[in-house]
């Protein structure tokens, strides 16, 4: 696929434009997706999820929104911990990764579980209505995060978590020498070897190498307006989960 189209560094968007760009973006990996990741996450991402919906404290009878749903891998998650008295909402931009989602969750007989097409800024849900907001791979991508802070604050109940789970730069320089090599180098040999799309997987390493790091991402939340801050590093510090509290 790629070539097929002109590349853009959409790392380095902002706002609506950056959303346009990840909205196509997505609509063309949709049918990949879920195989290309699991194999470049070296088959972690299903036990990285599950430990973020734990670090969230979600549990049966939650309510939670999940922003930037996709194929709904983390929604599946979620909507199997809260079981049939909790309920799961999933937005995303992008119509072709909710057509995957809808697909899963229907086959899982999921009926407390629903997506719909939104934005992770503007969600149009209701205040103070949600007992976790889970966003899986999604912040890097977000075109204002500052605005998506104050939409998540907003929609949360008093006490709610926000649960981010993302890959990052990792504090310390050794292990972040060689996660460039593996995103540089490896990365780019199984995304050819597997025929994947060359620039979505560019917008993944630049994503990535212009991201904050597990201790600036702390920060930044902090003084977004969020309290009890805790982050946990996987992979030396490569992907971190980080919950924040309203």
């Amino acid at each position: 696929m790629a070539g097929a189209h002109e590349t853009t560094d959409g790392a380095s968007l902002q706002g609506e434009a950056r959303e346009a760009y990840v909205e196509a973006m997505f609509d063309r990996i949709s049918a990949p997706y879920d195989r290309l990741n699991r194999i470049i996450s070296l088959g972690r991402d299903p036990a990285w999820r599950r430990l973020a919906v734990k670090m969230g404290a979600i549990g049966p009878g939650s309510r939670v929104l999940d922003l930037g749903t996709g194929t709904g891998d983390l929604a599946e998650i979620i909507a199997e911990t809260v079981g049939p008295e909790g309920r799961v909402l999933g937005l995303d931009l992008s119509e072709g990764m909710l057509s995957v989602a809808r697909v899963k969750l229907k086959r899982r007989g999921f009926a407390h579980a629903s997506v719909r097409k939104g934005n992770a800024r503007e969600t149009g849900e209701t205040a103070d209505a949600w007992d976790a907001v889970t966003m899986g791979w999604v912040l890097r991508n977000v075109g204002d995060r500052p605005a998506t802070y104050e939409e998540i604050l907003r929609v949360l109940k008093p006490g709610g978590r926000l649960v981010v789970l993302d890959c990052s730069k990792p504090d310390n320089p050794i292990m972040r020498f060689g996660f460039w090599i593996y995103l540089r180098t490896v990365m780019p040999l199984l995304i050819r070897f597997l025929h994947g799309d060359g620039d979505a997987y560019r917008y993944l390493k630049e994503s990535t190498e212009k991201f904050l790091t597990p201790n600036e991402l702390t920060a930044e939340l902090t003084r977004a307006g969020f309290s009890k801050v805790v982050c946990r590093k996987l992979m030396g510090g490569s992907m971190a989960i980080h919950v924040a509290t309203r």
